[in-house]
């Protein structure tokens, strides 16, 4: 017999599909949207939420890996999907094959793609490193990947659609810099014959405060599921709402009567604060947390106030009322980001979509 779950996240889609909306509007302006959905989403789900940045007006989704893009090719048969993680080992047979953009930085991976699917003009997106050292070529090596590419365009076997870099984001000064690092590696790729339609290098924080990265498309990842990737303001502050929220049931007392245990530990992909920072909340009123252990968690309870009652189910993050932390908080309590907060959710708690189409 199959046990009552001890702990759910619940998603949102009708939130995910007006951050998504509101990103179109705020972030991207003239440019098309990727929505990033990469990591199971961040821990949402990928089939679900892929298939509501589509109805949302995203113009592609992102991926890591071909796996993942094939994985989701039936979700989206329309939408450009681009995946960059390659390895020796990678199928671009299969890439191909499921028309599926991928993100190419090296020699290899183009000769490799063409060995794996000679004349299936599969679309790439060449890559260039303009500071971040994020797998994308080097400056010396990209007049020689550009030639490359050109030429095996020329022969049909793969059609260059776009030319993109991270940036660092680490101050708006280096990101001018890196901006104009890509605009010369573009230069270089058109003297090169290469013709790409899709210029991107912008993310959220740069798409947010540095509009003329934006270019043809943005990317946008962890914002869109209401949690920021900014040290100095919330997701909330920039009218995003959170997808995600995690519930834990009271399972217990201690016989003192002044803690309680919840149904959700390390085991589940929650992830213990450190310096005994974290808390919840029940009816106002805030629980500091003792210990997280493999598959429970203990709170308790400071001067009069009353435990929460066994059985009841306690939100640990993600109350779009904002009565409980958010999963910023719990990346602060954890020395982590957001972003790790809620992909870490184990694949054995049930999620819970919630919909209203």
């Amino acid at each position: 017999m199959e046990l009552a779950p001890r702990c759910y996240a619940e998603i949102s889609l009708p939130a995910f599909r007006a951050n998504v909306s509101h990103a179109k509007d705020t972030l991207a302006g003239d440019a098309q949207l990727m929505i990033a959905v990469k990591s199971e989403a961040y821990g949402h789900g990928a089939q679900a939420l892929a298939r509501a940045a589509r109805e949302a007006g995203a113009d592609a989704l992102a991926v890591l890996d071909i796996a993942q893009g094939i994985a989701l090719r039936e979700t989206a048969p329309n939408l450009p999907l681009l995946c960059w993680l390659h390895s020796p080992t990678s199928d671009f047979g299969a890439a191909a094959r499921a028309r599926l953009d991928l993100g190419i930085s090296g020699r290899w991976q183009l000769d490799l793609l063409v060995e794996q699917a000679p004349a299936m003009n599969t679309r790439v997106h060449l890559k260039i490193d303009t500071g971040l050292h994020r797998n994308g070529a080097l400056a010396e090596h990209w007049p020689e990947l550009v030639r490359h590419a050109a030429a095996l365009e020329a022969e049909g076997h793969i059609t260059v659609v776009g030319i993109w870099s991270h940036l660092a984001d680490t101050s708006l000064e280096e990101d001018r810099s890196s901006l104009q690092r890509f605009q010369d590696a573009v230069a270089i790729a058109r003297d090169a014959g290469l013709s790409p339609s899709i210029l991107h290098i912008a993310a959220s924080a740069a798409a947010a405060d540095l509009p003329e990265t934006r270019l043809d498309m943005v990317r946008i990842g962890i914002i869109v599921y209401g949690v920021s990737p900014f040290d100095d303001r919330t997701a909330q502050d920039m009218g995003f709402e959170p997808v995600m929220s995690v519930h834990a049931q009271v399972l217990s007392h201690s016989p003192q009567g002044d803690s309680a245990t919840l149904g959700m530990g390390f085991g589940d992909g929650l992830l213990p604060p450190q310096d005994g920072r974290g808390w919840v909340s029940h009816h106002g009123v805030r629980y500091p947390i003792e210990t997280v252990d493999a598959d429970h968690l203990i709170i308790h309870s400071e001067g009069d106030s009353p435990l929460p009652p066994v059985g009841e189910w306690i939100t640990l993050w993600g109350d779009p009322q904002g009565a409980s932390p958010r999963a910023e908080d719990w990346a602060s309590w954890a020395n982590t980001i957001g972003d790790e907060v809620v992909a870490s959710l184990a694949p054995h708690v049930p999620r819970k979509f919630i919909d209203e189409n």
